[in-house]
C-alpha cells in the first residue's frame, strides 16, 4: 500500500543531489576569486562574466531566470506557509553560495512542505518526462565534472 508521506520523497532526495552537484561545480571555479577580497572578487568575477558574448548570453538568462524564479519563490513560500527566514536564506544563498544549489534546496523543501501538508496536491514526474529529466542531469553533472577537473 502506497503511504502519501513517503511519496515524492525521492525527489526530495534528488534535489538535494543536484544542489550538491551545484555546490561543487560552482565553487570549484568560485574559490579562485576569494583571494582577492570581497570587493575585487566581485569586480573581476563580473568582468569575466560579461567577458566574451557566450559568458553574456549565459549571465543574462542566468539573472533573468533568477528573477523569475526570485518571484515565484517568495510567492510560493507565502502560500505554502514556508516561513520568511527559510526564504530570505534561499535568497540569500543564491547570491553568496550559488543559485544552482540554492535553488534546488527550496525546491527540496516545497516538494516536502507538500508532500507532508497537501499530500493530494503532489505531482511527480511519470514516464517519459523522465528522459528530459535524465537528459538535464547529465548534461549538469558533466558540467560540474568539467568545472571540478579545472578547478581555479
Amino acid at each position: 500500500m502506497n503511504n502519501p508521506s513517503r511519496n515524492g520523497a525521492g525527489l526530495e532526495a534528488l534535489f538535494v543531489c543536484l544542489a550538491f552537484v551545484g555546490l561543487a561545480g560552482t565553487w570549484a571555479q568560485g574559490f579562485g576569486y576569494l583571494e582577492l577580497g570581497l570587493v575585487g572578487a566581485n569586480i573581476q568575477f563580473w568582468k569575466e562574466a560579461f567577458g566574451t558574448p557566450a559568458s553574456t548570453f549565459l549571465a543574462v538568462d542566468i539573472l533573468v531566470l533568477a528573477a523569475a524564479l526570485f518571484v515565484w519563490m517568495f510567492a510560493e513560500a507565502r502560500r505554502l506557509g514556508i516561513g520568511a527566514a527559510w526564504i530570505w536564506t534561499y535568497f540569500l544563498a543564491s547570491l553568496f553560495i550559488g543559485i544552482s544549489c540554492a535553488v534546488p534546496l527550496f525546491l527540496a523543501h516545497r516538494h516536502r512542505r507538500i508532500r507532508l501538508n497537501r499530500p493530494t496536491e503532489q505531482g511527480s514526474p511519470a514516464g517519459s518526462d523522465w528522459v528530459a529529466i535524465v537528459v538535464a542531469i547529465v548534461i549538469a553533472i558533466v558540467a560540474a565534472g568539467y568545472s571540478l577537473s579545472r578547478m581555479y
